[in-house]
């Protein structure tokens, strides 16, 4: 629905009066009933299932129509069949009682719409893009293809490096959920050479696609249409057989490297502020070789994701990235949990391989290394500088070849300055220190990180929403968000099983700490007259952007701004300019 439609706002109370729903009528025709087909749909017994009809006029006006109910419709406490009203009204569809009133089309403009748009009453579905950045997915499938190709056959890049760079763009490319390449051993055994997917767990209802290629080379597609991966079956053969051309194949004198920084893989991901973009640059390029790195930052800032985003971008992306909390195990547990242990160690254990050997050939990460105990700080140490390890009980070394990538909440250095945490690890960690900002101190992040919770949450509950209020996404920009990106998901997701069909998200969905003044407390961390000014520009611009979807000349006739004052507000406010 567009944002300057929405002439009014039915209100609608639950017959036991537990629950307020808020409908925002555009100009047209909107049917109030029982039935799933409703667009105002009211599932209270004595509304019948076409029940009655609101017709919003070019003129402003609402008529009233029963459309022969059982219980009656109600305009001002007199059954009617037809009336028209033009102000504040209440209205009755047997035993829910209603409110129409006037928007405000500030509060009720809906930003952040489903991709492809929505409609009234239309059924929740899997989104299945069928393009690409304006290309239709055998183009993207073609361009990856060529891309690939020359690294590949000049010797820059091995069949595993070049698999793992194609998964991980088809799974953006295509309507895919997981994409896979795998190769038949000399026991006809399928060993998976690079894999990726949109979540950790794909669905099994999915469809799914597989392509034979030579030299026992293999690719398999899950997605929502086997119909719509059809097609690129020729692409995905050519694919197959450069892999299996370049199989084994060395060029001398050619050193195996990546492709250099700028190559859409190390482009951050979108959606992204100025500082947080500059960060996932720097990452980038580190992610090409095997120097650790340390992420600093709050809890749920983000640093597994970067982590994971600098794993899928390395030269390890085929091999596995397993994670371990070491917060969450005692000492004894933790040391069995990374370096394995042997058979009789204890009664009734059984030998088995820890996180360090399983994660062989890629990345391990160490989650709130801060509150490792300083025994294990000691052996980890040790396995960084000698690539080796002992199982817990063992007696002979046992080689591993990981990555490391480490992240905690607490300030390292402190803790190296009064002898908590060794200092000879903190540099072997810190080759390369990121410290991420915390949500509150990047707010024009927040309309792109809600939108792609709210899409993901309505996607997994099989929900239709025509999107997020103005006035909603307001409270989530200026709330502080102690809790950070984990906080908003957390929200967004409770928020999403309060939509009664066919809603908006709005105010009334959000929790109490976001709607109130309570909400906004934590957020002011100067009261000066020019921080509060500025909060409320970048405020204000960021809601401009959300509302024109990211183009910049609407957003200046939203905001009633010249283009120099645009540029030159984003530069003092520290925002994007694209």
């Amino acid at each position: 629905m567009a944002e300057d439609q929405t002439a009014w706002v039915l209100k609608t109370l639950s017959s036991e009066g537990a629950s307020l729903r808020r409908y925002p009528l555009g100009p047209g025709v909107h049917v109030v009933g029982s039935s799933p087909e409703a667009g105002i749909l009211l599932n209270e017994s004595g509304v019948s299932r076409r029940h009655a009809q609101l017709e919003v006029l070019p003129d402003g006006g609402v008529v009233v129509t029963d459309l022969g109910s059982k219980n009656g419709t109600m305009v001002g406490g007199r059954k009617v069949r037809k009336a028209a009203v033009c102000g504040f009204s209440v209205l009755g569809f047997g035993p829910v009682q209603a409110l129409l009133q006037p928007a405000d089309p500030a509060r009720e403009q809906v930003l952040l719409t489903p991709p492809g748009g929505w409609q009234p009453g239309a059924p929740a579905q899997v989104p299945t893009p069928a393009s690409t950045q304006g290309l239709h997915p055998l183009e993207r499938l073609a361009e990856s293809l060529s891309e690939i190709a020359p690294p590949l056959l000049d010797g820059l890049a091995t069949p595993e490096e070049a698999a793992a760079e194609l998964v991980h763009r088809w799974i953006s490319t295509l309507p895919l959920g997981r994409a896979e390449i795998l190769r038949s051993t000399s026991g006809k055994e399928e060993a998976l050479v690079a894999a990726a997917s949109t979540s950790e767990r794909v669905p099994r209802d999915v469809s799914g696609l597989e392509v034979e290629g030579p030299a026992g080379w293999l690719i398999r597609l899950r997605g929502p249409s086997s119909a719509s991966l059809a097609p690129l079956t020729p692409l995905l053969r050519l694919a197959l057989e450069l892999l299996a051309s370049r199989e084994g194949r060395r060029i001398p004198g050619r050193r195996e490297a990546r492709p250099r920084t700028g190559d859409p893989e190390e482009a951050p991901p979108s959606g992204l502020g100025m500082e947080m973009t500059r960060i996932y640059r720097h990452a980038g390029k580190v992610a090409r070789g095997d120097v650790p790195m340390l992420i600093l930052g709050e809890s749920g800032a983000g640093k597994e994701v970067l982590a994971r985003w600098v794993h899928a971008r390395s030269r390890r992306a085929a091999g596995p990235f397993l994670a371990v909390n070491c917060a969450a195990l005692p000492r004894e547990l933790l040391e069995a949990e990374l370096f394995g242990i042997e058979r009789g160690v204890a009664t009734g254990v059984e030998a088995r391989p820890g996180i360090l050997e399983r994660a062989s050939g890629g990345t391990v990460f160490l989650d709130e290394i801060g509150d490792m105990a300083a025994e294990t700080q000691a052996k980890v140490l040790r396995v960084l500088e000698n690539t080796s390890l002992h199982r817990v009980g063992g007696r002979l070394p046992v080689a591993v070849d990981v990555r490391f990538l480490a992240a905690t909440n607490r300030d390292l250095g402190a803790m190296v300055e009064e002898g908590s945490f060794r200092r000879d690890l903190y540099h072997r960690l810190a080759a390369m220190e990121v410290k991420l900002p915390p949500l509150r101190e990047r707010r024009e992040e927040i309309p792109s990180l809600a939108a792609r919770f709210f899409h993901r949450e309505l996607e997994k509950n099989g929900l239709a929403s025509p999107g997020i209020t103005r006035a909603a996404l307001g409270a989530l920009v200026r709330y502080s968000w102690p809790g950070n990106v984990r906080e908003l998901q957390n929200e967004i997701a409770r928020a999403v099983l309060l939509l009664e069909p066919g809603e908006a998200l709005d105010l009334h969905h959000l929790s109490e700490r976001l709607r109130g003044r309570e909400g906004d407390a934590p957020a002011i961390e100067a009261l000066t007259l020019d921080e509060a000014v500025r909060r409320a520009e970048r405020e204000a611009f960021t809601l401009a952007l959300a509302a024109a979807e990211g183009d910049a000349g609407r957003a200046m006739e939203l905001l009633g701004v010249s283009r120099t004052t645009w540029y030159r507000k984003l530069k003092e406010l520290g925002m994007a300019a694209d």
